[in-house]
């Protein structure tokens, strides 16, 4: 197995990296996707880690992004610094990232970037990114540490297909519709219930059930039912977990 070094550019798309021009023809489509270039990288220490570290860091607008299992320290740290350079990030989530114990969606949610959860089916599989509307990443290669060291994966990179992309991102944005914030559970009160506290400093208050959001200037923002509070870091947060503004806010 040819062997690369971490973070090298060249070596990413060496070794068992293969250009390949593909047809998709999907079963929904009346015509067929346009030719693609497509690079695969293969599990165990097959440098998909390094790949996908390496297209983050290109990244200048967005990343949409699918995960079932969400562990990888590397992966969460490259979405963070994408999001200090003003990139948007959707990060939808299986369910198994909130009631595990500590999880990527924990390191995102204290970083300031408001992961969402997809519980809305037994298994939320899919391990997928879309990077500024033209690279998409997926594969069977979950985004972990045992993924890329242990496990027997495969991972594609993608360009060059507009149309795939557009179904990615319409995809993924149709589970983000029916996806919740990443929520961790403080302790009941007597109760039995307590706010949800997802990050930031308390002053966007956000209604679970209405998906309308409230600053501490709107009227009505002290009297909020507690069990129904989701708190985001700020209003983009808010936003971008697909909160609206309360009408009556300044």
């Amino acid at each position: 197995m040819h062997r690369r070094t971490p973070g090298s550019t060249a070596n990413i798309v060496a070794g068992l990296s293969l250009l390949i021009i593909l047809v998709v023809v999907p079963t929904h489509a009346a015509e067929p996707f346009s030719p693609a270039r497509v690079a695969v990288y293969f599990s165990p220490k097959g440098g998909a880690t390094d790949v996908v570290v390496h297209e983050l860091n290109t990244a200048k607008t967005q990343v949409l992004m699918q995960a079932y299992s969400f562990t990888s320290v590397s992966i969460a740290q490259a979405l963070v610094e994408a999001h200090k350079r003003g990139v948007k990030i959707l990060a939808v989530l299986d369910k198994s990232n909130e009631t595990d114990k500590y999880s990527a969606a924990t390191f995102l949610n204290n970083a300031g970037i408001q992961p969402l959860i997809d519980d809305k089916h037994a298994i939320a599989h899919a391990k997928v990114m879309v990077i500024d509307s033209a690279t998409i990443i997926t594969g069977s290669f979950n985004f972990t540490k045992a993924a890329e060291e242990k496990n027997a994966e495969n991972l594609l990179v993608i360009k060059d297909a507009p149309e795939l992309v557009k179904a990615y991102e319409a995809n993924i944005r149709l589970h983000a519709g029916h996806a919740h914030p990443y929520e961790r559970q403080a302790a009941l009160g007597s109760s039995g219930a307590a706010p949800v506290t997802v990050s930031g400093n308390g002053e966007v208050h956000g209604n679970k059930k209405s998906k309308i959001y409230h600053l501490p200037d709107c009227p009505g923002y002290a009297g909020m039912n507690p069990a129904s509070v989701v708190v985001f870091a700020n209003e983009a947060a808010a936003e971008q977990a697909g909160y609206r503004k309360a009408k009556n806010c300044p």
